[in-house]
């Protein structure tokens, strides 16, 4: 009966037995007061009957309207549940990733600022030892220019 739906079975079970009841009471050999008795009790049995099956129809379908609501609000809280976990996850996933992606963008711009300043202070330094170059080459040039002249003057002096 699991397959059957209550609708179908009520509907059967109905017309079941009022084709019994009628077969019944018209197979019967009776006078027409008794016959009319019979068909007054076997409608009122039918109607008992239908209401007894219509209370049990009610029933059931109260109990798979509870059963299902109770099914979709145990779903839909462990699909809500399950979202907020995903949701946190991720976000905390993002979280993860954008710090991370900040501490390199620092790191770089750290150490572009240190390649910057290091580069600014080798070229203090070369700038510096240029100088002290070309000073010392100034001098050797006037140091060796003096020479020629005392050279010179000797020579001339000799001649």
């Amino acid at each position: 009966m699991s397959k059957m739906d209550t609708k179908d079975f009520m509907l059967g079970a109905l017309i079941g037995g009022a084709i019994g009841a009628a077969a019944a009471v018209l197979m019967a050999p009776k006078s027409g007061k008794e016959l009319r008795t019979d068909i007054t009790e076997y409608a009122g049995e039918a109607k008992e009957k239908t209401t007894e099956l219509t209370e049990a129809a009610k029933e059931k379908s109260t109990e798979y309207y509870d059963a299902a609501k109770e099914k979709s609000t145990e779903y839909y809280d462990a699909a809500r549940e399950k979202s907020e976990e995903l949701t946190s996850a991720a976000k905390h996933q993002w979280d993860r990733v954008a710090d991370k992606a900040t501490g390199v963008s620092e790191k770089a711009n750290q150490m572009g600022e240190e390649l910057a300043s290091d580069v600014k202070e080798i070229m203090e330094t070369e700038k510096t030892e240029g100088k002290k170059l070309a000073q010392q080459v100034v001098k050797e040039i006037e140091e060796t220019k003096e020479r020629l002249k005392e050279d010179v003057d000797k020579l001339k002096d000799n001649k």
